[in-house]
């Protein structure tokens, strides 16, 4: 084998590579998967000026809180898959006890508040969605309404 060949095929090597490695903004062209943050990996989200899809899951250990979570996460996970975007995950269990009641948001790690989806744009939270506000039969079609929208603004 010539070397102009194996110079040929290493350069080739190298742009897939460099392709592969090119992060997408995290909306379009995925395939539906949740990847967990932890609270560090969420300062960097907010940091770095990412976006993208973000579902805080509750504080709170109640039975009725993980059932919501679940729940919630399901649909969501339902419609990223149906939509072709990935999104995150945040358990709130991991902000300090302090952050959990503190009303005004600038003095928060994350202003989005637990058991919401929010979609981020360069790290600010464009708009939210509270699930306490929607009935549990419209969740899926809130779900994906909400996705809808902030993939095509």
């Amino acid at each position: 084998m010539s070397l102009k060949k194996v110079f040929s095929g290493c350069l080739v090597l190298l742009l897939v590579l460099v392709i592969s490695a090119c992060e997408s903004d995290g909306v379009k062209g995925r395939i539906g998967k949740a990847t967990e943050l932890d609270l560090k990996e969420v300062k960097a989200f907010m940091d770095d000026k990412k976006t993208g899809f973000l579902y805080v899951k509750s504080a709170f250990d109640s039975d009725s809180d993980k059932e919501s979570d679940q729940l919630q996460l399901s649909e969501i996970e339902r419609v990223a898959e149906a939509e072709k975007i990935d999104f995150y995950v945040f358990d709130a269990k991991e902000l300090p006890t302090s952050e959990l009641y503190e009303q005004d948001t600038s003095k928060r790690t994350l202003e989005q508040n637990s058991g919401t989806f929010a979609f981020y744009q360069e790290g600010e939270m464009k708009e939210e969605l509270d699930f306490t506000d929607i009935l549990e039969d419209d969740f899926s079609s809130e779900v994906e309404k909400f996705v809808q929208n902030m993939k095509h603004d």
